[in-house]
């Protein structure tokens, strides 16, 4: 999603194509995404790109009019800082989340209940940060960027994991303003 929103937005036309999860671990995927995780981008002069902050920053540098990706080092900073942040502290914690409260029981698996622990002590610990951010401005560096759409988009599907932004309510009340974006709707 974090693709297509960023993508929406600088108006690059992207061409989807599905790719499901038995897919990602053959051979020719690999090749392109070594991760074996999705997304992957193909860019027009055929070269590969993986990890999806990176994907956004790759895009965003595309635009001339820096819409996504400010070149005042202080705020670039502030977005790389934010990017950073949400996928060391908050992503992995959401992606287990997913991955025991969804997809271990839809395989019927036991979810792990240490796992489960863990995960919501630490987004407890990191998810208060953001919110008190999100108390001092309407989007993460004064204005919507590449940050906005890496740590937003992870947050859709969050009352499924089992988090309740209601006990965060400018993390709720930022992903509302996300969600209102022609760009977020799919």
């Amino acid at each position: 999603m974090k693709v297509r929103v960023a993508a929406r937005e600088l108006g690059i036309k992207l061409e989807i194509v599905p790719v499901d999860l038995e897919q990602t671990k053959r051979p020719d995927y690999l090749a392109q995404n070594p991760t074996g995780k999705v997304p992957a981008l193909i860019d027009d002069d055929g070269s590969v790109m993986w990890e999806s902050g990176a994907i956004l920053v790759h895009l965003a540098e595309r635009d001339p009019l820096h819409l996504l990706l400010p070149t005042e080092p202080h705020l670039r900073a502030e977005v790389f800082r934010w990017l950073f942040f949400g996928a060391t502290h908050i992503q992995p914690w959401i992606s287990l989340l997913g991955q025991e409260r969804l997809l271990k029981p839809r395989s019927g698996q036991p979810t792990d209940h240490g796992i489960v622990v863990m995960a919501e002590r630490e987004l407890a610990r990191f998810l208060p940060i953001l919110d008190d951010c999100l108390g001092q401005r309407d989007y993460l560096v004064r204005r919507y960027t590449v940050a906005d759409i890496a740590l937003g988009c992870g947050f859709e599907g969050a009352e499924a994991r089992g988090i309740h932004l209601n006990d965060y309510p400018r993390i709720h009340a930022w992903r509302e303003r996300l969600r209102g974006r022609s760009t977020w709707k799919d």
